[in-house]
Protein backbone atom coordinates (compact mmCIF):
# COMPACT_ATOMS: atom_id res chain seq x y z
CA UNK A 1 0.00 0.00 0.00
CA UNK A 2 2.93 2.31 0.54
CA UNK A 3 3.77 2.27 -3.17
CA UNK A 4 0.12 2.38 -4.20
CA UNK A 5 -0.43 5.37 -1.94
CA UNK A 6 2.62 7.11 -3.37
CA UNK A 7 1.42 6.46 -6.92
CA UNK A 8 -2.03 7.93 -6.22
CA UNK A 9 -0.54 10.91 -4.42
CA UNK A 10 1.84 11.53 -7.30
CA UNK A 11 -1.00 11.45 -9.83
CA UNK A 12 -2.93 13.92 -7.71
CA UNK A 13 0.04 16.28 -7.39
CA UNK A 14 0.49 16.20 -11.17
CA UNK A 15 -2.85 18.03 -11.44
CA UNK A 16 -1.63 20.99 -9.38
CA UNK A 17 -0.01 23.90 -11.13
CA UNK A 18 3.32 24.21 -9.31
CA UNK A 19 6.44 26.15 -10.20
CA UNK A 20 9.53 27.36 -8.37
CA UNK A 21 7.89 30.62 -7.34
CA UNK A 22 4.81 29.00 -5.80
CA UNK A 23 6.99 26.54 -3.90
CA UNK A 24 9.12 29.36 -2.51
CA UNK A 25 5.96 31.10 -1.34
CA UNK A 26 4.90 28.00 0.61
CA UNK A 27 8.27 27.03 2.10
CA UNK A 28 7.24 28.46 5.47
CA UNK A 29 4.09 26.37 5.41
CA UNK A 30 6.15 23.29 4.66
CA UNK A 31 8.49 23.97 7.57
CA UNK A 32 5.52 24.46 9.87
CA UNK A 33 4.02 21.22 8.55
CA UNK A 34 7.24 19.31 9.21
CA UNK A 35 7.33 20.75 12.71
CA UNK A 36 3.75 19.63 13.30
CA UNK A 37 4.62 16.15 12.04
CA UNK A 38 7.53 15.81 14.48
CA UNK A 39 5.33 17.07 17.31
CA UNK A 40 2.78 14.45 16.29
CA UNK A 41 5.51 11.78 16.40
CA UNK A 42 6.59 12.87 19.88
CA UNK A 43 2.98 12.86 21.08
CA UNK A 44 2.57 9.34 19.72
CA UNK A 45 5.80 8.22 21.39
CA UNK A 46 4.69 9.65 24.76
CA UNK A 47 1.26 8.02 24.53
CA UNK A 48 2.70 4.63 23.56
CA UNK A 49 5.21 4.84 26.44
CA UNK A 50 2.46 5.63 28.92
CA UNK A 51 0.22 2.82 27.66
CA UNK A 52 2.70 0.03 26.95
CA UNK A 53 5.49 0.55 29.50
CA UNK A 54 3.51 -0.76 32.52
CA UNK A 55 2.68 -4.00 30.69
CA UNK A 56 6.30 -4.38 29.58
CA UNK A 57 7.52 -4.04 33.17
CA UNK A 58 5.02 -6.66 34.37
CA UNK A 59 6.05 -9.09 31.63
CA UNK A 60 9.74 -8.51 32.36
CA UNK A 61 9.22 -9.22 36.06
CA UNK A 62 7.35 -12.42 35.24
CA UNK A 63 10.08 -13.51 32.84
CA UNK A 64 12.88 -12.82 35.33
CA UNK A 65 11.04 -14.72 38.04
CA UNK A 66 10.36 -17.64 35.66
CA UNK A 67 13.97 -17.72 34.50
CA UNK A 68 15.35 -17.53 38.05
CA UNK A 69 13.25 -20.53 39.06
CA UNK A 70 14.41 -22.67 36.13
CA UNK A 71 18.02 -21.53 36.47
CA UNK A 72 18.00 -22.63 40.10
CA UNK A 73 16.48 -25.99 39.22
CA UNK A 74 18.95 -26.67 36.40
CA UNK A 75 21.96 -25.63 38.48
CA UNK A 76 20.80 -28.03 41.21
CA UNK A 77 20.92 -30.76 38.54
CA UNK A 78 24.57 -29.97 37.84
CA UNK A 79 24.14 -27.78 34.75
CA UNK A 80 26.37 -24.72 34.59
CA UNK A 81 24.80 -21.26 34.46
CA UNK A 82 26.47 -20.47 31.11
CA UNK A 83 24.75 -23.51 29.58
CA UNK A 84 21.43 -22.31 31.00
CA UNK A 85 21.97 -18.94 29.32
CA UNK A 86 22.77 -20.73 26.08
CA UNK A 87 19.58 -22.79 26.41
CA UNK A 88 17.35 -19.74 26.83
CA UNK A 89 19.10 -18.00 23.94
CA UNK A 90 18.48 -20.98 21.64
CA UNK A 91 14.82 -21.12 22.66
CA UNK A 92 14.45 -17.41 21.90
CA UNK A 93 16.08 -17.70 18.47
CA UNK A 94 13.96 -20.71 17.53
CA UNK A 95 10.80 -18.89 18.59
CA UNK A 96 11.72 -15.79 16.57
CA UNK A 97 12.27 -18.02 13.54
CA UNK A 98 8.80 -19.52 13.95
CA UNK A 99 9.95 -22.89 15.30
CA UNK A 100 8.38 -24.22 18.45
CA UNK A 101 6.67 -27.24 20.01
CA UNK A 102 3.44 -27.03 21.98
CA UNK A 103 1.27 -29.81 23.39
CA UNK A 104 3.87 -32.31 22.11
CA UNK A 105 3.09 -31.13 18.57
CA UNK A 106 5.73 -29.41 16.45
CA UNK A 107 4.50 -26.51 14.36
CA UNK A 108 4.19 -26.93 10.62
CA UNK A 109 7.28 -25.83 8.64
CA UNK A 110 7.48 -22.18 7.67
CA UNK A 111 8.50 -23.07 4.14
CA UNK A 112 5.69 -25.37 3.16
CA UNK A 113 4.01 -24.48 -0.13
CA UNK A 114 1.07 -22.69 1.51
CA UNK A 115 3.24 -20.72 3.93
CA UNK A 116 5.70 -19.80 1.19
CA UNK A 117 2.79 -18.64 -0.99
CA UNK A 118 1.61 -16.41 1.85
CA UNK A 119 5.15 -15.06 2.31
CA UNK A 120 5.42 -14.28 -1.42
CA UNK A 121 2.11 -12.44 -1.21
CA UNK A 122 3.34 -10.28 1.65
CA UNK A 123 6.42 -9.40 -0.40
CA UNK A 124 4.77 -8.18 -3.60
CA UNK A 125 2.05 -6.32 -1.66
CA UNK A 126 4.74 -4.70 0.55
CA UNK A 127 2.97 -5.87 3.71
CA UNK A 128 6.11 -7.66 4.92
CA UNK A 129 5.23 -8.97 8.38
CA UNK A 130 8.81 -9.94 9.19
CA UNK A 131 8.10 -12.94 11.42
CA UNK A 132 9.29 -15.30 8.70
CA UNK A 133 12.20 -14.28 6.51
CA UNK A 134 14.92 -15.95 4.44
CA UNK A 135 17.84 -17.27 6.49
CA UNK A 136 20.19 -18.18 3.66
CA UNK A 137 22.21 -15.88 1.40
CA UNK A 138 20.57 -17.35 -1.69
CA UNK A 139 17.13 -16.77 -0.20
CA UNK A 140 17.90 -13.13 0.58
CA UNK A 141 19.26 -12.54 -2.93
CA UNK A 142 16.21 -14.18 -4.51
CA UNK A 143 13.94 -12.01 -2.30
CA UNK A 144 15.51 -8.85 -3.72
CA UNK A 145 15.17 -10.00 -7.32
CA UNK A 146 11.66 -11.34 -6.73
CA UNK A 147 10.47 -8.02 -5.26
CA UNK A 148 12.08 -5.93 -8.02
CA UNK A 149 9.91 -7.78 -10.53
CA UNK A 150 6.88 -8.60 -8.37
CA UNK A 151 6.12 -5.26 -6.71
CA UNK A 152 5.72 -3.21 -9.94
CA UNK A 153 3.74 -6.09 -11.46
CA UNK A 154 1.41 -6.28 -8.46
CA UNK A 155 0.99 -2.49 -8.46
CA UNK A 156 0.05 -2.48 -12.15
CA UNK A 157 -2.38 -5.40 -11.86
CA UNK A 158 -4.06 -4.12 -8.70
CA UNK A 159 -4.42 -0.65 -10.24
CA UNK A 160 -6.04 -2.17 -13.33
CA UNK A 161 -8.38 -4.20 -11.12
CA UNK A 162 -9.32 -1.12 -9.10
CA UNK A 163 -10.14 0.72 -12.34
CA UNK A 164 -12.67 -2.02 -13.11
CA UNK A 165 -14.01 -1.90 -9.56
CA UNK A 166 -14.76 1.78 -10.09
CA UNK A 167 -17.68 0.94 -12.38
CA UNK A 168 -20.03 0.04 -9.46
CA UNK A 169 -18.75 3.15 -7.70
CA UNK A 170 -19.65 5.28 -10.72
CA UNK A 171 -23.09 3.64 -10.84
CA UNK A 172 -23.62 4.49 -7.17
CA UNK A 173 -22.54 8.06 -7.82
CA UNK A 174 -25.00 8.43 -10.70
CA UNK A 175 -27.84 7.14 -8.49
CA UNK A 176 -26.96 9.68 -5.81
CA UNK A 177 -26.91 12.40 -8.42
CA UNK A 178 -30.30 11.36 -9.78
CA UNK A 179 -31.99 11.00 -6.40
CA UNK A 180 -30.41 13.82 -4.40
CA UNK A 181 -28.93 16.21 -6.94
CA UNK A 182 -31.85 18.65 -6.58
CA UNK A 183 -31.54 18.70 -2.78
CA UNK A 184 -27.81 18.96 -2.11
CA UNK A 185 -24.81 20.72 -3.56
CA UNK A 186 -21.80 19.09 -5.19
CA UNK A 187 -19.68 18.87 -2.04
CA UNK A 188 -22.47 17.16 -0.07
CA UNK A 189 -23.05 14.62 -2.83
CA UNK A 190 -19.34 13.91 -3.04
CA UNK A 191 -19.19 13.29 0.70
CA UNK A 192 -22.26 11.01 0.54
CA UNK A 193 -20.57 9.01 -2.20
CA UNK A 194 -17.32 8.76 -0.25
CA UNK A 195 -19.19 7.81 2.93
CA UNK A 196 -20.99 4.99 1.13
CA UNK A 197 -17.72 3.58 -0.20
CA UNK A 198 -16.12 3.86 3.22
CA UNK A 199 -19.04 2.03 4.84
CA UNK A 200 -18.82 -0.81 2.32
CA UNK A 201 -15.05 -1.01 2.84
CA UNK A 202 -15.45 -1.15 6.61
CA UNK A 203 -18.03 -3.92 6.41
CA UNK A 204 -16.58 -6.19 3.71
CA UNK A 205 -12.83 -5.65 4.19
CA UNK A 206 -12.66 -5.27 7.98
CA UNK A 207 -15.69 -6.35 10.00
CA UNK A 208 -16.55 -9.59 8.19
CA UNK A 209 -12.91 -10.78 7.86
CA UNK A 210 -12.27 -9.85 11.51
CA UNK A 211 -15.21 -11.98 12.59
CA UNK A 212 -13.92 -14.90 10.49
CA UNK A 213 -10.36 -14.61 11.81
CA UNK A 214 -11.50 -14.34 15.43
CA UNK A 215 -13.48 -17.58 15.03
CA UNK A 216 -10.63 -19.48 13.39
CA UNK A 217 -7.78 -18.23 15.56
CA UNK A 218 -8.50 -19.43 19.10
CA UNK A 219 -6.31 -16.84 20.81
CA UNK A 220 -7.54 -13.84 18.79
CA UNK A 221 -10.29 -11.56 20.03
CA UNK A 222 -12.36 -9.57 17.56
CA UNK A 223 -10.22 -6.52 18.36
CA UNK A 224 -7.06 -8.54 17.68
CA UNK A 225 -8.45 -9.65 14.32
CA UNK A 226 -9.57 -6.12 13.40
CA UNK A 227 -6.14 -4.85 14.40
CA UNK A 228 -4.53 -7.47 12.15
CA UNK A 229 -6.75 -6.48 9.21
CA UNK A 230 -5.92 -2.82 9.67
CA UNK A 231 -2.14 -3.18 9.92
CA UNK A 232 -2.24 -5.56 6.95
CA UNK A 233 -4.40 -3.57 4.54
CA UNK A 234 -2.50 -0.38 5.36
CA UNK A 235 0.72 -2.40 4.72
CA UNK A 236 2.10 -1.42 8.11
CA UNK A 237 2.71 -5.12 8.66
CA UNK A 238 3.91 -5.19 12.26
CA UNK A 239 3.93 -8.98 12.27
CA UNK A 240 2.77 -9.51 15.84
CA UNK A 241 -0.33 -11.24 14.49
CA UNK A 242 -0.22 -13.60 11.55
CA UNK A 243 -2.94 -16.08 10.52
CA UNK A 244 -2.26 -19.78 10.63
CA UNK A 245 0.56 -19.80 13.19
CA UNK A 246 -1.37 -21.47 16.01
CA UNK A 247 -0.82 -25.17 16.76
CA UNK A 248 -4.53 -25.99 16.48
CA UNK A 249 -5.09 -24.54 12.99
CA UNK A 250 -6.13 -27.22 10.49
CA UNK A 251 -5.31 -27.14 6.78
CA UNK A 252 -2.68 -24.52 7.44
CA UNK A 253 -1.44 -24.35 3.85
CA UNK A 254 -4.91 -23.78 2.39
CA UNK A 255 -5.67 -21.29 5.14
CA UNK A 256 -2.53 -19.33 4.25
CA UNK A 257 -3.59 -19.35 0.60
CA UNK A 258 -7.00 -17.87 1.49
CA UNK A 259 -5.32 -15.26 3.71
CA UNK A 260 -3.21 -14.20 0.73
CA UNK A 261 -6.32 -13.86 -1.44
CA UNK A 262 -7.85 -11.71 1.31
CA UNK A 263 -4.81 -9.43 1.32
CA UNK A 264 -5.08 -8.88 -2.43
CA UNK A 265 -8.84 -8.27 -2.27
CA UNK A 266 -8.50 -5.97 0.74
CA UNK A 267 -5.74 -3.92 -0.87
CA UNK A 268 -7.92 -3.42 -3.94
CA UNK A 269 -10.72 -2.16 -1.71
CA UNK A 270 -8.35 0.20 0.08
CA UNK A 271 -7.01 1.52 -3.22
CA UNK A 272 -10.57 2.12 -4.45
CA UNK A 273 -11.36 4.09 -1.30
CA UNK A 274 -8.17 6.14 -1.54
CA UNK A 275 -8.79 6.79 -5.21
CA UNK A 276 -12.26 8.11 -4.41
CA UNK A 277 -10.86 10.16 -1.54
CA UNK A 278 -8.13 11.77 -3.63
CA UNK A 279 -10.61 12.60 -6.38
CA UNK A 280 -12.18 15.16 -4.05
CA UNK A 281 -10.35 18.50 -4.28
CA UNK A 282 -11.23 19.46 -0.70
CA UNK A 283 -9.24 16.47 0.59
CA UNK A 284 -6.10 17.42 -1.32
CA UNK A 285 -4.07 18.48 1.71
CA UNK A 286 -0.84 18.60 -0.27
CA UNK A 287 -2.00 21.71 -2.14
CA UNK A 288 -1.74 23.70 1.10
CA UNK A 289 2.02 23.10 1.10
CA UNK A 290 2.48 23.78 -2.63
CA UNK A 291 0.32 26.73 -3.69
CA UNK A 292 -1.15 29.77 -1.93
CA UNK A 293 -4.01 30.77 -4.20
CA UNK A 294 -7.18 28.84 -4.99
CA UNK A 295 -6.17 27.77 -8.52
CA UNK A 296 -5.19 24.25 -7.58
CA UNK A 297 -5.87 22.25 -10.70
CA UNK A 298 -4.85 22.41 -14.30
CA UNK A 299 -8.02 23.20 -16.23
CA UNK A 300 -6.56 21.68 -19.41
CA UNK A 301 -6.68 18.24 -17.79
CA UNK A 302 -10.48 18.32 -17.68
CA UNK A 303 -11.55 17.23 -14.22
CA UNK A 304 -15.26 16.98 -14.95
CA UNK A 305 -16.91 13.80 -13.71
CA UNK A 306 -17.28 11.16 -16.40
CA UNK A 307 -18.32 7.53 -16.67
CA UNK A 308 -14.77 6.21 -16.31
CA UNK A 309 -13.79 8.04 -13.15
CA UNK A 310 -15.09 9.02 -9.73
CA UNK A 311 -13.34 12.37 -10.09
CA UNK A 312 -15.42 15.53 -9.77
CA UNK A 313 -15.17 18.94 -11.40
CA UNK A 314 -14.10 21.88 -9.25
CA UNK A 315 -17.31 23.90 -9.34
CA UNK A 316 -17.99 27.27 -7.83
CA UNK A 317 -18.80 26.83 -4.12
CA UNK A 318 -22.20 25.28 -3.57
CA UNK A 319 -23.59 26.03 -7.04
CA UNK A 320 -27.24 24.91 -7.22
CA UNK A 321 -27.64 21.76 -9.25
CA UNK A 322 -30.23 20.23 -11.50
CA UNK A 323 -30.55 16.67 -12.77
CA UNK A 324 -29.72 15.92 -16.36
CA UNK A 325 -29.08 12.42 -17.73
CA UNK A 326 -28.53 11.05 -14.22
CA UNK A 327 -25.77 13.52 -13.25
CA UNK A 328 -25.95 16.76 -11.35
CA UNK A 329 -25.39 19.85 -13.49
CA UNK A 330 -25.01 23.48 -12.59
CA UNK A 331 -28.01 25.71 -13.20
CA UNK A 332 -25.59 28.44 -14.26
CA UNK A 333 -25.50 28.15 -18.09
CA UNK A 334 -21.90 29.35 -18.35
CA UNK A 335 -20.62 26.84 -15.79
CA UNK A 336 -22.69 24.05 -17.35
CA UNK A 337 -21.32 24.84 -20.82
CA UNK A 338 -17.74 24.91 -19.51
CA UNK A 339 -18.12 21.55 -17.77
CA UNK A 340 -19.76 20.00 -20.86
CA UNK A 341 -16.97 21.23 -23.10
CA UNK A 342 -14.43 19.82 -20.61
CA UNK A 343 -15.98 16.35 -20.84
CA UNK A 344 -16.09 16.19 -24.64
CA UNK A 345 -12.68 17.81 -25.02
CA UNK A 346 -11.13 14.68 -23.60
Amino acid sequence: MGLELFSMQNNMLAQIRVNAETMRETNKRLLVGLGVMFVYLFVGAIVFCRIESPMERIEMELYLDYRAQWTERLIDLGIEESEVDHLFRNIREASLNGIWMEKNVTNDPNWSLGSAFFFAGTLITTVGYGRVSPRTAHGKLFTIIYCVVGIPLALALLSALVTRMKQPSVWLRSKLNAKLGHLFGESQLQLFHLGAIMSLLLFFAFIIPSWIFSNIENDWSFLDAFYYCFVSLTTIGLGDYQPGDGPDVEFRGFYKFLATVYLLFGLCCMMLFLSSLYDLPQFNISKFFLVKDGAYFDEDRGLAADLDSTRYTKFAPETPTAIQNGFYQSENPQIHQKNTESIFAR
